[in-house]
């Protein structure tokens, strides 16, 4: 969870950096956290697959860094397909839409 946790915060500080905001420290404890959840999330699927320490470390990094909306968001693709759920037709339009989101956040 703390590299994840870790990545979140970066990640947050990079992309706002990237387009000249200003760095709240609230925001980046606020991504850190939930980058933190997702994971502890993305841990728990690694021993599921069966995945070695470094690889569910650099997985985890991965997904920290992508932020807790993205991750989230490829997560439910991974719930979906594992129990059998169509994805709603707007799957994409959401995912597309959430990066868009995060890019454009002052």
């Amino acid at each position: 969870m703390a590299v994840a946790a870790a990545g979140g915060g970066l990640g947050h500080v990079m992309r706002e950096s990237d387009k000249g905001n200003k760095i709240l420290r609230w925001r980046v404890l606020l991504n850190m956290a939930a980058s933190g959840f997702v994971g502890l999330l993305v841990t728990f699927l690694c021993q599921a697959v069966k995945l070695d320490d470094l690889w569910t470390g650099f997985v985890v990094g991965v997904f920290g860094w992508l932020g807790a909306t993205v991750s989230i968001q490829l997560l439910e693709r991974i719930v979906y397909k594992k129990f059998g759920i169509p994805l709603r037709a707007n799957t994409d339009r959401r995912v597309d839409g959430a990066k868009a989101q995060e890019e454009e956040r002052p």
